[in-house]
C-alpha cells in the first residue's frame, strides 16, 4: 500500500512540475521522496497509516529540512481507524500531514487548505485585519458583532487580535460580515519549531566511522548525525551543508547514487569519506580519502577540497 501511495505522490509532483527522486530501496528512512520546483524543496514521508510515523523520525526529518532549507510534509490516508479528510491539515509531532487528495489540490490546483485538525475538532485561521475592517465598514461595534455571533465581546476582540476559531463560528462570521475572513494554511511554511541537534545525541557509529567524525570535528566542521537517510551525517564547513557518507559498507555505490540524486535536487554538495579507494563513482558525490583529512586544518580548506574534487570530476 505504501508503494502505491509513493507512486501516486510522485505522479502528482510530476504533474505539478517538480523534479523528484524517491528512496524506495533505502531502509530505514525518515523521508521517502525529495522534490524541487524553483526555490521550493519538499521532503515527504509517505505512509498509509500515519500512526507508524514515530517521534524519532519526525525530529530527524525536521532537522534535515531546517539545515537544507526545505519543507517537511507527511502524506497519509488513515489515522488509527479514521480516514483523513480532504482539505484538512493534520499534524504528527509538529509536521503537517495531508491525505493524497489534499496534496493534489495544493500542488497541482494551487488550492491551499483552510482547515486544520486539533484536539477538540476542526479549526480555521482568521484574517484578523479583515474582520476588523469589515466590521467597521458595516458600522458595527465589537459588542454588536458579539451578540450576533452568540459569543462574548472579549472573543470578538480576540478574533481581531488573530486567535483561531472553529468552523461554525467562522461560517457565522462570514455570513454576518459578507466576505471571506479565513486565511489559507501555508503547509510549506507550517513549522515554527524545527528543533535543534544537541551535543550528546550523536548516534552510535562503528570505530572507523567514529574516527572520521572526530577528524571532521577536530578541523572545526560541525557534524549533524542522520540515522534514517542514505547519508550518515550532514557536515557543515563554512556553514555550507554537505550530505556526507561515512559508513564503510559494501553498498557504498547504491548509497552514493541516492546521495547524488538528493544533492542535485537540494543543490548541496555531497561527499563520501572512505578509508580506501573505491571503484564506484557518482558525478554528484565527491570521494574523499580519510587520510586527506589529516592535511586539513580548518573548515574552509575542507570545503575548498570538496570544490576542487568536484570540479575535477566535472
Amino acid at each position: 500500500m505504501q508503494g502505491l501511495l509513493i507512486t501516486n505522490v510522485i505522479k502528482i509532483l510530476d504533474r505539478a512540475g517538480y523534479v523528484v527522486t524517491d528512496l524506495a530501496e533505502t531502509k530505514p528512512r525518515c523521508f521517502d521522496v525529495v522534490a524541487r520546483k524553483g526555490d521550493v524543496v519538499i521532503f515527504l514521508k509517505v505512509l498509509y497509516n500515519i500512526d507508524s510515523f514515530k517521534s524519532e523520525m519526525a525530529k530527524e526529518m525536521k532537522i534535515i529540512a531546517k539545515v537544507l532549507k526545505a519543507s517537511p510534509v507527511v502524506i497519509g490516508e488513515r489515522y488509527k481507524s479514521d480516514y483523513l479528510e480532504r482539505g484538512v491539515v493534520y499534524t504528527r509531532y509538529g509536521i503537517p500531514v495531508l491525505n493524497t487528495a489534499t496534496f493534489y489540490d495544493m500542488v497541482v490546483e494551487n488550492v491551499k487548505p483552510l482547515i486544520y485538525s486539533a484536539p477538540g475538532g476542526y479549526y480555521v485561521r482568521l484574517d484578523n485585519e479583515k474582520i476588523k475592517r469589515a466590521r467597521e465598514e458595516l458600522g458595527m461595534s465589537a459588542g454588536e458583532l458579539a451578540m450576533l455571533l452568540g459569543v462574548s465581546r472579549r472573543t470578538v476582540m480576540l478574533y481581531e487580535e488573530g486567535i483561531d476559531t472553529n468552523i461554525e463560528n467562522a461560517i457565522k462570521l462570514e455570513e454576518i460580515l459578507g466576505e471571506s475572513v479565513v486565511r489559507e494554511i501555508d503547509v510549506l511554511n507550517f513549522i515554527e519549531d524545527y528543533g535543534e541537534f544537541e551535543e550528546g545525541e550523536m548516534h552510535e557509529y562503528g570505530e572507523k566511522e567514529g574516527e572520521i567524525i572526530s577528524n571532521l570535528q577536530e578541523i572545526g566542521v560541525d557534524v549533524i548525525p542522520v540515522k534514517h537517510a542514505p547519508f550518515d551525517v550532514i557536515s557543515k564547513p563554512e556553514n555550507e551543508p554537505v550530505l556526507t557518507g561515512i559508513k564503510q559498507v559494501r553498498e557504498i555505490g547504491k548509497r552514493m547514487a541516492h546521495m547524488g540524486r538528493i544533492s542535485e535536487i537540494v543543490s548541496r554538495m555531497a561527499a563520501y569519506i572512505v578509508e580506501r579507494d573505491v571503484k564506484c563513482r557518482h558525478d554528484n558525490v565527491v570521494i574523499v580519502m580519510k587520510e586527506e583529512l589529516n592535511c586539513i586544518s580548518n573548515p574552509r580548506d575542507f570545503y575548498r577540497l570538496l570544490e576542487e574534487k568536484k570540479d575535477r570530476q566535472e
